[in-house]
């Protein structure tokens, strides 16, 4: 996603079983990373390593490498990961020289984790950028998670606000797609006229939601 500087590069392999040990994974943690080859701690953008400032939810940023033997995301073993882990973290999954990337935003309460929400790209070619002018991690961070979910923040846009708003899109969409099977099921004109104008509003409030 990014070319990250010299000092930030890591390269610390864990062991699967120590990492198991060290987030108290269950049954279903354990099966969810069955095809999880191994686990590797690229890069560390840290204030030290990268002299940006650091925010409240974004103190570190941990790129995580994963290669898998096959396309599943291990879903419940990141989110393990994720809750355990004090900072935010960018996942990158490989698969037969396809690269998907999974990041969460997460919002750290009294010393407590929370994950608001969770995006994966699809399976696609790696492709690097460098990384933004800014003095703030929290900016690299914002568009870490915009490149993965396809949308931008607007400014001044908090993580929580975002995550609201990413699942209000999600969930009109799904309204819009139903009431498009719906208007091209109908026989009669009239009804059919109205559902039509009601996508259409909703396609109208859908593109203020995205902007």
């Amino acid at each position: 996603m990014f070319n990250y500087s010299e000092q930030t590069f890591v390269n610390l392999k864990f062991k699967m079983l120590d990492l198991f040990r060290t987030i108290k994974a269950d049954k279903e943690i354990k099966t969810s990373a069955k095809n999880v080859i191994d686990v590797i701690l690229s890069n560390t953008l840290s204030p030290e390593r990268t002299k940006l400032d650091a925010s409240d939810n974004v103190k570190e940023i941990y790129v995580m490498d994963m290669h898998l033997n096959t396309s599943e995301v291990p879903i419940n073993f990141i989110e393990a990961l994720n809750k355990f882990i004090n900072f935010q973290i960018l996942f990158r999954l490989h698969f037969n020289y396809e690269i998907k990337y999974v990041i969460s935003l997460k919002v750290f309460q009294e010393e407590k984790i929370k994950v608001l929400k969770t995006f994966e790209s699809e399976w696609q070619e790696h492709f690097k950028q460098e990384l933004p002018l800014t003095t703030k991690l929290e900016k690299v961070y914002k568009l870490m998670v915009t490149n993965v979910a396809g949308y931008s923040f607007r400014q001044e846009e908090i993580f929580e606000q975002y995550a609201d708003r990413m699942t209000a899109i999600k969930k009109q969409k799904a309204e819009i797609e139903k009431l498009i099977k719906m208007r091209d099921a109908e026989r009669q004109p009239n009804k059919k006229i109205e559902l039509n104008d009601k996508i259409l509003q909703m396609k109208k409030d859908l593109q203020r939601m995205e902007s």
